[in-house]
């Protein structure tokens, strides 16, 4: 019997971890909420990274990205890890003058920024951190096609103004401040990218598709006064600060290019709320259906002072739209940042709370010595608020000069 199991041991000490069956794996990847934890199973060995693809897995909790182009994971408790730094490629491997300005399944989009801000950005590249793919746009500065101009300008239907549109403009600076895409590159659809440039307070609307050599440039009133942008559909809708109006834009290809076709206004009515002398609008696609969230304002600065928080989905098959509140997003939850929202399903975890709407709440373009964002969580089936990443210091908002860094929710897809 001795010698059994000497010889039993001997057998087990020569299996290696490559041995461990796939679907026992399988659960084990399954088990593991963090990108990173799953990153560092796949690289015990080549039977484990198989082993993991073949397993579908719920998508990984989000990060947080911040001015300096650290990583902060959001946790089962809802509480914010330690933030941490991923390596980049070598054209992200310097956060100094590095923006993330916004985000897509597993892609971020970065900006180079100019030494001197009024000159714009520099370069745009979208970038997957962990595969460490880099995917380069056209530059956001004077372009090198002086001939081959192409212009339309469009009527705004159901509106008034017009949106002037055009391809290969002899020179243009922008400093994007929102990037937002139709699809993650790779995904085996054609996807757009679609960029919002404030620069010397004049706003305009970039939009671009692999294979272009430069921007397609927008610009009109219903762009100068946008509050949040957003693809749903087919078509890029934007949102007007002013009123809550929807500007809907047709993308088509014209002579193997990409352009604007069509630019309609899209009548909205959102009830009011008593005591309320302001709103703060975002979109989210949620399960198919178009969310609009909702802050409404009143009294002094601050999220103690939001009078109300409402979740709207909108039927943009009605003229004028149709809202109707909803008070559960059916065990997901939405995690909304200046750059990036995105609705998240909670429930395929135990121990998140579903039905939450996390803010990091601020501007796009903060003030150098603004105070710094807001950092709160509203309860949709209560209709409570509760301050949220308390644990994260104030300085990893801010750039080296001070100035405020919009963060970014970031929503890994491996």
């Amino acid at each position: 019997m001795d010698s059994g199991k000497g010889t039993i041991g001997r057998e087990a000490q020569r299996r290696s971890w490559a041995d461990i069956p796939a679907d026992i794996i399988s659960v084990v990847v399954g088990r593991l909420p963090s990108v990173e934890d799953r990153a560092r199973l796949r690289s015990v060995c080549q039977a484990w990274r198989a082993a993991a693809r073949l397993h579908r897995p719920p998508p990984p909790l989000p990060l947080l990205v911040l001015s300096n182009l650290a990583f902060s994971g959001f946790c089962v408790d809802g509480a914010m890890a330690e933030t941490r730094r991923i390596p980049l490629p070598v054209e992200a491997a310097s956060a100094g003058d590095l923006r993330c300005v916004g985000s897509c399944e597993g892609w971020l989009a970065v900006v180079r920024q100019k030494k001197a801000r009024y000159l714009g950005d520099g370069a745009c590249f979208l970038v997957n951190p962990f595969s460490r793919e880099v995917i380069n746009l056209p530059p956001p500065f004077v372009s090198t096609h002086l001939v081959d101009v192409y212009t339309r300008s469009l009527p705004i239907i159901n509106g008034s103004g017009v949106v002037d549109c055009t391809i290969h403009a002899a020179q243009y600076v922008m400093s994007f401040c929102k990037v937002i895409l139709s699809s993650p590159p790779g995904s085996g659809s054609a996807y757009t990218v679609a960029a919002i440039s404030v620069h010397r307070n004049g706003a305009k609307l970039a939009l671009w598709r692999p294979g272009m050599t430069s921007w397609c440039i927008c610009y009109g009133g219903c762009i100068s006064k946008f509050s949040d942008v957003a693809f749903y559909q087919g078509k890029f809708y934007i949102l007007s600060k002013l009123t809550t109006n929807l500007f809907a834009f047709e993308i088509t290809e014209d002579d193997c290019r990409m352009m604007v076709s069509r630019v309609e206004r899209c009548v909205t009515e959102l009830p009011q709320v008593k005591d309320s002398y302001g709103q703060r609008w975002n979109m989210v696609e949620w399960h198919g259906k178009l969310l609009l969230v909702v802050r409404y304002i009143g009294g002094s600065e601050g999220w103690h002072n939001i009078c109300k928080v409402s979740v709207f989905m909108v039927d943009v098959s009605t003229n004028p739209f149709r809202f109707t509140e909803i008070n559960s997003l059916d065990g997901d939850c939405i995690f909304i940042s200046p750059c990036s929202s995105m609705s998240f399903p909670a429930c395929q975890y135990d121990g998140i709370e579903d039905d939450l709407v996390y803010f990091i709440d601020g501007y796009l373009f903060p003030a150098k010595n603004g105070p710094p964002f807001d950092r709160f969580v509203y309860n949709m089936r209560d209709c409570t608020l509760a301050p949220f990443a308390a644990d994260i210091s104030d300085d990893n908002f801010r750039a080296p000069d001070g100035r405020l860094m919009s963060p970014t929710w970031f929503f890994p897809s491996e």
